[in-house]
């Protein structure tokens, strides 16, 4: 008898997402959440986005930020633009939500939302540098189109491996994901544009919190 395929965990299922969603409409950084019962952004797995981007999101930013969970699904719309998000809020919000992106080189966010029958469930964050410029008016079509195949992913189950992943760092959670693909510190750095020592020192830390030795043995102690 042939043994059932295994069931991606939370950080997989949020790569496959971006993946997926990018091969159609481009973006510079990307992140794929979970969404709790009060609406609240968290378990983060992210794309291209520094780690000092998103701790300055997370500790300062995020509460101006019009794309939240909770304006998204009180705006009612699956598939939000910044421009739109950006119109519900006051002039102060949105003057120093613009400055946190401008800082950080984005022109452009586009929030996609996944919703259960009672509550939105996860979200994809996709934002945009001038070298892509703003998303269209047809790419927000295109992604109102996608929307479904996101719920669908969104709701379907993963595996147990989530537990062991949670004590890491979102970065950290993204390199032990690449580790289990095979990806060697080079492909590492440059899939994450990050430096080599920066990537050694992530698994350094990535040892010493599982207690390991190796690569292998890590692999082994968040997935098997």
């Amino acid at each position: 008898m042939s043994q059932s395929p295994a069931l991606p965990d939370a950080l997989e299922l949020g790569q496959r997402c971006i993946r997926a969603f990018t091969q159609v409409v481009p973006a510079t950084l990307c992140a794929f959440y979970r969404i709790d019962e009060q609406l609240q952004a968290q378990h983060f797995s992210l794309h291209r986005m520094t780690p000092h981007m998103h701790d300055a999101y997370l500790q300062r930013y995020r509460h101006y930020d019009p794309l939240r969970p909770r304006n998204c699904a009180a705006a009612g719309s699956p598939v939000l633009s910044l421009h739109m998000g950006m119109a519900q809020q006051g002039r102060h919000e949105t003057e120093v939500y613009q400055g946190f992106l401008q800082r950080n080189g984005v022109c452009d966010v586009v929030e996609i939302l996944a919703s259960d029958s009672q509550r939105p469930i996860a979200g994809l964050s996709l934002l945009r540098d001038a070298s892509l410029g703003r998303f269209s008016p047809d790419e927000l079509t295109t992604l109102h189109a996608l929307q479904g195949l996101l719920e669908i992913a969104a709701q379907a189950p993963y595996s147990q491996s989530d537990q062991r992943l949670a004590a890491l760092t979102p970065r950290e959670q993204e390199i032990a994901w690449l580790l289990r693909e095979g990806a060697s510190n080079k492909a590492i750095a440059q899939h994450l544009g990050l430096g080599l020592p920066t990537v050694k020192t992530h698994l350094i830390n990535l040892f010493r919190k599982t207690a390991v030795g190796n690569r292998t043995e890590l692999v082994k102690a968040l997935f098997l």
